[in-house]
């Protein structure tokens, strides 16, 4: 027979603060969930809530930095609502909220788009049969997906993401 988490904690007095505790969070993170731009929704997630400072998680290092411009803007917002004095942001792996639990990341899939299809099948045509380059770009040609993206709307942040990447893959040697 399962209880409520609610049921539980009102059969001992002395769960009672702890009730309080996780009553307190989840007001927080449904406040917040409003209060940020929808971007952030889904990424940002109340931690901890202790001595008047508001511990929040996100699971992307761009989301991160891009709210820590508007802390000083939430900080008001929430201090009036709220008896948070300050707001402190770490960077952790995606989170299941149902579960709480780090969620594994999944594989990224690097895939290419016809412009590189056509460079790298040039290319296989000019170098010589048996070179091992040649084979390890035709594995290549043979195994990597078709961008299938382009032209799709991504969210903010994952047009962001991949711009980084990009830029990233070009600076490399």
């Amino acid at each position: 027979m399962t209880r409520k988490l609610d049921e539980l904690f009102c059969l001992s007095k002395e769960l009672d603060p702890l009730r309080q505790q996780v009553m307190t969070l989840r007001k927080l993170q449904e406040r917040i969930d409003q209060l940020l731009d929808e971007e952030f929704r889904g990424r940002v997630f109340v931690a901890n809530l202790r001595e008047g400072t508001l511990y929040l998680h996100t699971a992307s290092a761009l989301a991160a930095a891009k709210l820590r411009h508007r802390l000083p803007s939430l900080l008001a917002e929430l201090g009036t609502w709220a008896c948070v004095s300050d707001i402190k942001l770490k960077v952790r792996p995606a989170i299941v909220p149902a579960l709480g639990l780090a969620a594994p990341r999944p594989p990224r899939v690097r895939a290419l788009g016809p412009q590189a299809r056509s460079a790298i099948t040039e290319l296989c045509a000019r170098l010589p049969a048996d070179a091992s380059l040649r084979m390890a770009l035709t594995r290549l040609l043979a195994r990597a997906p078709v961008d299938s993206r382009q032209g799709q709307q991504n969210d903010a942040l994952e047009c962001e993401e991949a711009q980084i990447d990009q830029g990233d893959a070009q600076r490399q040697p």
